[in-house]
């Protein structure tokens, strides 16, 4: 299987085209989902900064990045103050690895939520598209969410900080749904395409309303996924 993300390809999983030796790597995304800091955040990795500019709400690193194998902390930190906001010891990255790292919370709870995407392994049903969902809405009431597309239906409920596996989903228009019993109601259709993978973000702050930060359905497309069969 071949994973081409959107703006990177781990260069171990390809045949080299000279001898240069290259250094294995994994390919690490970071996504900015606390409504909290729309002002940037910076990631760093064992002292390493992965993004070059504060990172504002809602916002990602626009594909997977190479990174350093082996155990590494992962950091949050304010943009403006460098205070540390959220720590992650010794999270282990291996080689032709993808992996997503979600930092999200609020009024001064946060958290690095760091997943194994396996884009290395998985593959959608023939046609299909891959799509997951994280919960990122901190609100103490779970969600209902609902995804549907053609003749397929995932309905799952969903508390803070969950992040489902990529299910394989019929291509068009996939139709989303997220509601918390308690006054945050949100839908949103969008076209996926067959062969990628995307991520659905529920994120905002239920207190907000009208300031770019009030609940709202994101979502990226982490890249393509092809058969080298």
């Amino acid at each position: 299987m071949l994973f081409v993300a959107a703006a990177f390809v781990l260069t171990s999983c390809l045949k080299n085209q000279d001898d240069q030796p290259r250094m294995p790597s994994a390919g690490l995304m970071a996504l900015n989902l606390s409504p909290d800091h729309d002002m940037g955040v910076v990631f760093r990795l064992s002292g390493n900064t992965l993004n070059n500019q504060p990172m504002t709400f809602g916002n990602f690193t626009g594909g997977y990045l190479p990174i350093y194998l082996g155990n590494r902390d992962v950091r949050t930190v304010d943009a403006r103050t460098g205070a540390e906001l959220a720590s992650l010891a010794a999270q282990r990255f291996d080689s032709s690895k993808y992996y997503s790292l979600f930092f999200t919370g609020a009024d001064e709870v946060y958290t690095n939520i760091v997943v194994n995407d396996h884009l290395d392994t998985l593959l959608p049903e023939s046609g299909e598209a891959l799509v997951r969902y994280i919960q990122a809405i901190p609100d103490s009431a779970a969600f209902t969410v609902k995804l549907a597309s053609g003749s397929k239906e995932l309905p799952t409920t969903a508390s803070f900080n969950t992040v489902t596996d990529f299910a394989s989903m019929p291509t068009g228009n996939l139709q989303i749904s997220a509601d918390n019993g308690a006054g945050v109601s949100l839908s949103r259709t969008i076209s996926i395409e067959a062969n990628k993978a995307y991520t659905i973000l529920l994120i905002g702050d239920p207190r907000k309303t009208g300031d770019g930060r009030e609940p709202q359905i994101k979502y990226i497309v982490n890249g393509t996924v092809e058969d080298p069969s």
